[in-house]
């Protein structure tokens, strides 16, 4: 766990560092995909080696569509609520306030 603390410490350090560097971003940004891809490869064939994972694919599918479909309905359940407690008089308000003003038009 140390290690892993210490890597993102120097990996933060040395982005610092770069920060002003703004050629090596689209350089940084193809190794980092790169890298992502390489990662979901390499747990892709750690998967497929497991012999109980891929024996119960069928119930570990199932579950993650019922988690997904909970998770998104839960995610726009609190948007909605969140829009209509916090900010529905604000975009109300200002609807009202544009339909209040008058635009020419050209004819």
């Amino acid at each position: 766990m140390v290690e892993i603390l210490v890597i993102m410490a120097a990996g933060m350090l040395i982005g610092y560092l770069l920060r002003r560097k703004k050629a090596l971003f689209p350089i940084l940004d193809r190794i980092v995909m790169a890298v992502i891809f390489l990662l979901l490869f390499v747990l892709g064939i750690s998967v497929g080696l497991n012999e109980t994972v891929v024996s119960s694919i069928h119930m570990i599918g199932i579950k993650a569509v019922v988690l997904t479909s909970g998770a998104v309905f839960g995610s726009v359940l609190c948007c909605a609520l969140a829009y209509r407690f916090f900010f529905a008089d604000t975009f109300a308000h200002a609807a009202s306030e544009s339909a209040d003003r008058e635009v020419p038009h050209e004819g």
